[in-house]
């Protein structure tokens, strides 16, 4: 059998990404061993099998639910992923602005110079200028999914119950 090309183990991994394909119904639709698919796959994890499903779930929605209805999904999940994509790009350029700020350790201050004239002065970042850059920093990274706050969803009581033993003395 020739080389495979390419493009050809490309279409062999996106079908596999699916999660819908042995690797012997592989085999069969793109007419390669089992062992060349085997090779292909060998270090790779199905990755899109959730997408496959959801829309599985839309076409299905698309042949009970009418027109204006499935036009409205569209439409809402259009809106949320734009809205998405701007908080992303806004949250990135606030970060790259953050850390500019950071690296030149400096920031205007407004200074009284007299007679009511205010001037701009470049003065060093204090205490409070790196905690707020900081917080910053940290509401990004959550923000972009970089970091993952895990918290308990469990509430502990942590107010003592005092119990009063009697104990007595013979």
């Amino acid at each position: 059998m020739a080389r495979l090309t390419d493009k050809q183990k490309e279409l062999i991994l996106a079908d596999y990404h699916t999660g819908k394909y042995s690797q012997r119904k592989l085999s069969e639709k793109h007419d390669v061993s089992i062992g060349t698919v085997n090779k292909i796959t060998k270090e790779e994890t199905p990755q899109n099998e959730h997408i496959v499903n959801a829309q599985i779930t839309l076409l299905t929605a698309k042949s009970y639910i009418s027109n204006e209805q499935m036009n409205a999904i569209m439409n809402t999940a259009k809106d949320e992923i734009f809205n998405n994509a701007l908080i992303t790009n806004a949250t990135q350029l606030n970060l790259v602005r953050t850390m500019e700020y950071l690296s030149n350790n400096k920031k205007l201050d407004k200074i009284n110079s007299g007679g009511g004239i205010q001037e701009h002065v470049e003065v060093g970042l204090g205490s409070d200028d790196f905690k707020y850059c900081q917080d910053t920093i940290d509401k990004a990274s959550l923000t972009l999914g970089v970091n993952q706050r895990h918290s308990s969803t469990l509430i502990n009581n942590t107010n003592a119950t005092q119990n009063n033993i009697i104990i007595e003395i013979e």
